[in-house]
């Protein structure tokens, strides 16, 4: 049996988990990702978020916005592969205080975190970033305004990633899509 090299942070103690997550890939491969149980988060499938980062490939360098944030699971595995800047945006604030507390297994990489209502933050943000992962609430959230937004946010070449229901109807024209079961996941690029 293998030690973990990647250790839960101590404020996660005593704190009923609700979610076990593992990065996949990259630097931080195995390492565990914890969220309590109240944060009523849906996190990404290990098998979308596998199909999903093969499709985005090398993000090394990178500057990424993880909107929508949840688990930070997205968020994480990009600075797990290569990214090295990744702000998460949420409007949650035990969501928040979580994602902060993984972040303390995530050395070398710069990570901000966001408590805010992320149509706000895309309409006040001045940044760009080469790649946005947004992952809303299926069927809560009008996904052609929230792409009208992001795409305004990304710098030249950058990508926006949409997850929704298959059930969603929205206009994701130009986009490339991919369908698991009743995921969607659609990648726009500038």
């Amino acid at each position: 049996m293998s030690a973990n090299i990647h250790p839960t942070p101590s404020s996660f103690i005593g704190m009923p988990i609700k979610a076990n997550l593992s990065i996949l890939a990259g630097t931080y491969k195995g390492t565990r990702l914890k969220m309590p149980d109240s944060a009523g988060t849906r996190p990404t499938s290990a098998r979308v978020r596998k199909s999903l980062f093969d499709m985005l490939g090398d993000l090394s360098g990178s500057s990424v916005l993880d909107i929508f944030s949840g688990s930070g699971a997205l968020g994480f595995e990009a600075a797990s592969r290569g990214a090295v800047s990744v702000t998460f945006v949420d409007n949650g604030r035990r969501t928040v205080e979580s994602i902060r507390k993984n972040g303390l297994l995530f050395h070398g990489v710069n990570l901000d975190f966001i408590r805010q209502d992320v149509f706000k933050f895309l309409k006040q943000c001045n940044s760009s970033f080469d790649l946005i992962l947004a992952d809303p609430p299926y069927e809560k959230v009008n996904l052609n305004g929230l792409a009208d937004q992001a795409i305004k946010r990304l710098g030249s070449g950058g990508r926006l990633v949409i997850e929704s229901s298959v059930r969603e109807k929205w206009n994701s024209e130009g986009a490339r899509v991919k369908k698991y079961g009743d995921t969607q996941i659609s990648i726009f690029s500038t």
